[in-house]
């Protein structure tokens, strides 16, 4: 996905550098006749639109006039500006509707009374291929008829066909036919009725569509309606680079929008949208906007738009990306380090927890869940090791204590050394972050002041029982010479 938006991107950069310069001219189209909806605010990106009434006497200003189911009469001397405007260069587009407009029809049939075409005033039907009912039918797209380029289905909701001589037309499919009010066929089946079709008059261009429904805002955002309603007025006003361009749009935001929805809707509710509850906001934001972009026919804009959507989601997917990894990375680093200072049978059981806990991150997708699983595999994993610290300072600590003590011994040096240089040895263990090593050696260092302690305790004892017997035998020998002495005296 990454590689195609960047290719994408590097496009609509070149495009929107470009696209000025090519169509730099002010384009003005004159709508007469009733509205088109919203697809018209679309039409206006490109073009200026007039809305008129009432035919002005000066239709030089414009490339494209456009009558839309006309419900006044168009008088003979406008029919004669108008052809004229054709003849002269211009294109008249024409959007008729089915036998419900019956009047209508026949204002505009009253226009193409000298070009041999006309709109019939009936209705489409096709019973095979349709959406809701048969009068809904889907005509597919025929890339020899330009504003059909890219057009995979337009939903032809409720129109007319057309009759005459054409140099270009969409027809129908084989399926469809056509009816006046009467019920009297005016196309059968595999007739093929026509639905849309072009003439050239002069120096011009006369276009007909026989369904205004299918412009309708109800209407026009089914099916590739938008893109044939937008391809219609570039082809009328003679922009087929411009068709190029939005059918080029439409293909790459489809590749985009079919690959990044769908994730993005399951990566929302694998925690996404818990971690990232703002961004998640602002993407789904930007992607109904590029939707309702994409409905009106905007595919330019609705692509620009779900571009900045995956752009904002990408870096954010990455960001939680690196912040797991770096997680994990530590887990595991906290996970060998206790494994190279070894493991105490009373451990095993926190360490194995926090080993648990590390290997379920690892498997989990959920992108909250596997957040909390190694936050608490690091828990454990650093409270073993602080047990560890703790018991090692504890027995160093006990170790010194000793040691000071054993020193006060006025001999048996070699053991006093031996714990000396096993405490300093424990301490760098310490140090070093090897606090099994390091309570194993403090332990040791204790047992050598212990043993001076011993020794010098067993001789204060045994200098004491020597003083004791000095002083029972010189209680002994003093008694006696008393004895003596006493005797003497007798």
């Amino acid at each position: 996905m990454k590689k195609i938006l960047g290719l994408s991107v590097f496009g609509v950069i070149l495009l929107s550098i470009f696209s000025p310069l090519v169509f730099a001219e002010n384009d003005n189209i004159l709508f007469y006749g009733e509205s088109l909806g919203k697809i018209e605010d679309s039409i206006k990106s490109n073009y200026n639109i007039t809305k008129t009434q009432q035919f002005p006497q000066n239709l030089s200003p414009y490339k494209v006039i456009t009558i839309i189911n006309p419900e006044r009469g168009i008088a003979s001397e406008e029919i004669t500006r108008i052809l004229d405007f054709v003849n002269s260069g211009g294109t008249l587009l024409i959007i008729a509707d089915d036998y419900t407009e019956a009047s209508s029809i026949t204002q505009i049939n009253r226009l193409l009374t000298s070009l041999n075409i006309e709109v019939n005033v009936d209705r489409v039907y096709d019973d095979t291929n349709f959406a809701n009912y048969n009068t809904n039918i889907l005509v597919r797209g025929d890339g020899n008829y330009p504003p059909s380029r890219g057009v995979s289905n337009i939903l032809y909701v409720s129109g007319s066909s057309l009759r005459g001589k054409f140099d270009g037309e969409l027809k129908s499919n084989t399926t469809s036919y056509s009816k006046n009010y009467d019920e009297v066929l005016t196309y059968g089946k595999g007739q093929r009725p026509t639905v849309s079709g072009f003439v050239k008059h002069g120096e011009g261009m006369i276009i007909i569509v026989g369904d205004k429904s299918l412009f309708e805002d109800t209407y026009v955002v089914q099916e590739d309606n938008a893109l044939f309603a937008m391809n219609l007025f570039d082809f009328a006003l003679g922009n087929s680079s411009r068709i190029t361009q939005r059918v080029q749009y439409k293909e790459n935001y489809d590749q985009e929008a079919n690959s990044f929805l769908p994730y993005f809707d399951s990566v929302k509710k694998n925690g996404f949208s818990e971690m990232k509850q703002n961004e998640t906001n602002t993407i789904t934001s930007l992607i109904q906007q590029a939707q309702s972009k994409y409905s009106f026919g905007l595919y330019r804009e609705a692509y620009t738009t779900i571009s900045q959507a995956i752009t904002i989601f990408e870096a954010q997917i990455d960001s939680i990306d690196f912040e797991f990894e770096e997680k994990l990375q530590k887990a595991k680093n906290l996970e060998n380090e206790a494994r190279s200072k070894g493991i105490a049978v009373a451990d095993e059981a926190s360490f194995n927890e926090g080993v648990y806990y590390l290997t379920q991150a690892e498997k989990e997708t959920n992108l909250t869940k596997r957040i909390e699983l190694i936050d608490k595999s690091i828990e454990v994993l650093e409270k073993f090791g602080q047990g560890d610290m703790q018991r090692a300072k504890i027995e160093i600590d006990t170790a010194d204590s000793k040691l000071k003590e054993a020193k006060k011994t006025l001999f048996y040096e070699n053991d006093v050394q031996k714990a000396d240089e096993l405490l300093t040895d424990a301490k760098k263990l310490f140090n070093r972050g090897k606090y099994l090593e390091a309570f194993s050696t403090a332990t040791e260092s204790q047992k050598y002041s212990e043993r001076a302690i011993e020794k010098y305790n067993i001789f204060k004892i045994i200098i004491a029982l020597a003083l004791l017997l000095g002083a029972l035998f010189l209680m002994i020998i003093t008694k006696r010479i008393l004895s003596w002495k006493a005797q003497r005296k007798k």
